[in-house]
């Protein structure tokens, strides 16, 4: 619960004001969530864009809060370009952090791979729990098997995506 209280809790208040402002800069219209992905081998790829189908943009305005000691702490939440047949959408997109912890553990020996799964699965259920109750409507958490599946398929078949995907643009 302390990724949603002390990132999630923090940040997603302000998603829909920092998006806004994105849009306005950029000229293009967003998805109004976060999506959050939770790979189930719990690894944590340093680029989401590492396809040719997913593309790097820019990050939403940053949002600073002094916290922990720390004047002016930064978030940022990275854009992603999503390639759909030639169409492109974009959406703000990034990994459940948390996961990787449990991913060293098991490589250290610390846990097993159903300790991890185990795990893996908890975490995901408070979370969503959490999201369900305040942020429900601007934060989405997509639980795949990266083994099976690829990021940009996983996110072409979310139904939200879908939904926005049929919306015409302003």
């Amino acid at each position: 619960m302390w990724y949603y209280k002390n990132y999630l809790d923090r940040i997603l208040p302000h998603i829909f004001e920092r998006k806004k402002q994105y849009e306005n800069k950029h000229g293009i219209v967003l998805p109004n969530k976060l999506y959050i992905l939770c790979p189930k081998s719990c690894r944590i790829k340093e680029y989401i864009d590492d396809t040719k189908y997913i593309e790097h943009c820019k990050e939403l305005p940053p949002y600073q809060v002094c916290h922990g000691g720390i004047d002016k702490r930064t978030y940022n939440i990275s854009v992603y370009k999503i390639n759909n047949d030639g169409k492109f959408f974009r959406c703000a997109l990034e990994y459940a952090q948390p996961l990787k912890h449990l991913l060293t553990f098991k490589e250290h020996g610390k846990i097993t791979d159903t300790e991890m799964c185990s795990q893996r699965d908890l975490f995901c259920e408070n979370l969503k729990s959490g999201v369900r109750k305040s942020y429900h409507d601007v934060c989405e958490l997509i639980e795949y098997d990266d083994e099976v599946n690829e990021i940009h398929n996983v996110l072409l078949g979310t139904p939200s995506i879908q939904e926005f995907m049929q919306c015409p643009k302003l």
